[in-house]
């Protein structure tokens, strides 16, 4: 409270009762004077609150990694002259510069289960789309055998 606003609980002699109510969802302050006439003037919040955005979490569902993200689209609405062929989870880089507007690819969806995944070998495989490592075995004759070969060889989770 500031120091030129009155305490409510301070009556001044002229001001018989105070009264706070709301109408509408706004706030109204009604005083009595020594005349009984009442008077209604309405009460402008003036102090606003710093607004704070919560960013959606991203979770893997093979790892469990949990990070927050900034989009999830195919062009990344920060930084304008990059684009990708696939949608990303993308975050901004914490430790560069906001003026250098460099991001972070977390993750992208599976395309055969709709799972959320990251981009960890172990959980995901790029083959001109994103399939998460249990999909990516459970298929892995529909894959180039170079793929295959990738596919074998990395650790399962």
């Amino acid at each position: 409270m500031s120091v030129k606003q009155e305490h409510s609980l301070i009556v001044k002699p002229e001001t018989k009762l105070k009264i706070k109510k709301s109408k509408n969802d706004e706030d109204f302050e009604r005083t009595e004077t020594p005349d009984n006439k009442a008077e209604e003037t309405k009460i402008v919040n003036t102090e606003t609150e710093p607004v704070v955005e919560e960013r959606p979490i991203f979770v893997c569902k093979n790892c469990n990694l949990t990070e927050r993200y900034d989009c999830f689209n195919n062009h990344v609405s920060f930084n304008r002259k990059v684009g990708t062929k696939v949608d990303y989870y993308l975050a901004r880089d914490p430790f560069s510069p906001r003026s250098k507007r460099q991001f972070l690819i977390l993750g992208s969806v599976c395309s055969m289960c709709d799972n959320d995944i990251c981009v960890k070998p172990e959980c995901s495989i790029f083959y001109s789309k994103f399939f998460c490592s249990i999909c990516a075995r459970k298929y892995i004759s529909n894959f180039p055998t170079s793929i295959q070969e990738k596919i074998k060889t990395t650790k399962i989770i």
